[in-house]
């Protein structure tokens, strides 16, 4: 069985392999990090809590044919280190102002792609001979616009008619 002293190497590759295709991303991207915005900082701690437990395991206990269970308790204790992680990275301005700049980046790239959706749906409508949302709610709102004057001219009726009944001689 490998001990300690063997995996913290692989460990620390991984580690390293991690931060780099972060940050190549982040490049691709065509950002530049920030201190703020940089997802290698943001997440950096997660995962070395998460790494460190994961030594700590694997040093504290010794290795048995019983991968399952020590796999099991590495699970518990990284689903756990995440959560922490999460629950108080979540809950800091940096991470509101990196999700706003995030979902601000993704409306504008989609919106041209809504845009296109929309006309080629409209299009198939037009094809088939169906209504578009548009034309539905316009129809729509002619019926409650139709509805209103009836219900007026029934409320003016019956002014009229208690009227009558008033003037009438019994």
């Amino acid at each position: 069985m490998a001990d300690a002293a063997t995996l913290n190497p692989l460990f620390e590759l991984w580690r390293r392999q991690f931060e780099e295709s972060a940050g190549a991303r982040t490049r691709m991207m065509g950002q530049t990090p920030s201190p703020p915005t940089d997802p290698t900082a943001f997440w950096r701690p997660v995962l070395n809590q998460g790494l460190e437990q994961w030594a700590r395991l694997f040093t504290q206990t010794p290795l048995t044919p019983d991968l399952a269970t020590q796999w099991k308790q590495f699970m518990d204790q990284w689903i756990e280190a995440w959560s922490k992680a999460l629950g108080q990275a979540m809950n800091t301005e940096a991470y509101a102002q990196m999700m706003g700049k995030h979902l601000d980046q993704w409306l504008v790239a989609s919106a041209p792609v809504k845009r296109a959706a929309e006309q080629q749906i409209d299009q198939a409508l037009q094809i088939f001979n169906l209504a578009s949302r548009t034309q539905l709610t316009a129809v729509a709102k002619q019926i409650v616009e139709l509805e209103e004057r009836l219900e007026r001219m029934e409320d003016a009726l019956g002014v009229i008619l208690r009227r009558l009944d008033h003037k009438e001689p019994k």
